[in-house]
């Protein structure tokens, strides 16, 4: 059965039409299991293709400015850099990039941070439909 997140995604790739024959893709989470539940529900999903995958924050930001996906899905807990810093660092150089702050934490404080910061949206963890829906929006306008 298909997941959510690859019915979502799967109709962006729709509506984009041609001009979007493949989303490129970098996730980083310090969490596996988070990583290979992304993983699995991007390789199931036609049009999608990930690019890269980090555990920590330095390899998040190597990742993206090497590969320049179309979209980097960052955890704001990680080692050695935080997805905040991440964030500010891949904006620096870089608007194109959708990013999609996605954490367990849910502070109104820290969201606004990260959208003011250059994030495209905020989403906890534990609201996945609602973060797939956005993600819908935000690829479909980018």
């Amino acid at each position: 059965m298909e997941s959510p997140f690859c019915r979502i995604l799967s109709r962006v790739l729709k509506r984009c039409g041609s001009a979007a024959q493949e989303l490129r893709i970098v996730i980083a989470d310090d969490s596996g299991i988070i990583r290979e539940h992304l993983q699995r529900a991007i390789s199931r999903t036609k049009g999608l293709k990930l690019v890269g995958a980090a555990e920590n924050g330095v390899e998040a930001l190597s990742l993206v400015q090497e590969l320049n996906p179309d979209v980097a899905i960052l955890d704001i807990s990680m080692p050695h850099k935080n997805g905040l810093e991440v964030l500010k660092e891949i904006r620096r150089n870089d608007s194109s990039t959708v990013i999609i702050m996605f954490t367990g934490e849910t502070s109104e404080l820290l969201k606004n941070t990260c959208l003011e910061q250059g994030a495209n949206h905020f989403f906890c963890k534990s609201d996945i439909t609602a973060m797939l829906e956005k993600c819908q929006d935000l690829l479909l306008r980018s």
